[in-house]
């Protein structure tokens, strides 16, 4: 590395001396962002806590699914009835 490229030390007393930046403070109950994520979090959780715990199918929507599997799998008539409808002139 070059001169012009290296860092320029600090002086450890003359860091010492350093003040201010910026401080942590406790969020109050009224700040009102973090009070709308709050409630978002809590409202995920709710719907978290809701889900049954295999995250499938119950029983009723594991029938309804079998049954639409098996109309699936049937031949569909031409028509939606059993016999193409009759006109009469």
């Amino acid at each position: 590395m070059s001169n012009q490229e290296q860092l320029q030390t600090i002086d450890p007393a003359a860091l010492a001396k350093v003040g201010g930046g910026t401080t942590v403070t406790s969020p109050t109950s009224t700040d009102p962002v973090l009070t709308a994520l709050t409630g978002i979090l809590n409202s995920i959780q709710s719907l978290a806590t809701q889900q049954p715990s295999g995250g499938g199918f119950n029983q009723q929507e594991m029938m309804m699914l079998m049954m639409m599997m098996q109309q699936r799998n049937q031949p569909q008539p031409a028509w939606p009835w059993s016999q193409p409808p009759m006109f009469y002139y």
